[in-house]
């Protein structure tokens, strides 16, 4: 049982910073509303999108954006575990 909420690396990115976050065709994270942070609320979105890459697009994967899965129906999904303190994403085929 978890102790504190888990991180969740869309909340924090669309609301904490204030972003737009989407996939592009490609299957590119994409950030709209950088220029109007600070540069180190920059560096904090960016990092956060490589730290947790392969979380944000298993949340962005999604038909639409209301629709997008939060760190905890992930795990509640079986999708998403936390393990030595990490996130492992565990996707079997077909899902």
């Amino acid at each position: 049982m978890l102790t504190q909420e888990p991180f969740d690396p869309l909340k924090f990115l669309e609301s904490q910073l204030m972003l737009t976050v989407r996939l592009d065709e490609a299957g590119r994270i994409l950030l709209y509303g950088m220029s109007g942070l600070h540069p180190r609320k920059k560096g904090q979105a960016t990092w956060v999108v490589r730290t947790y890459e392969g979380l944000l697009r298993l949340q962005l994967d999604a038909t639409k954006p209301e629709l997008r899965p939060s760190v905890r129906k992930l795990m509640a999904q079986g999708k998403v575990e936390i393990v030595n303190g990490r996130y492992r994403v565990s996707l079997k085929p077909g899902d």
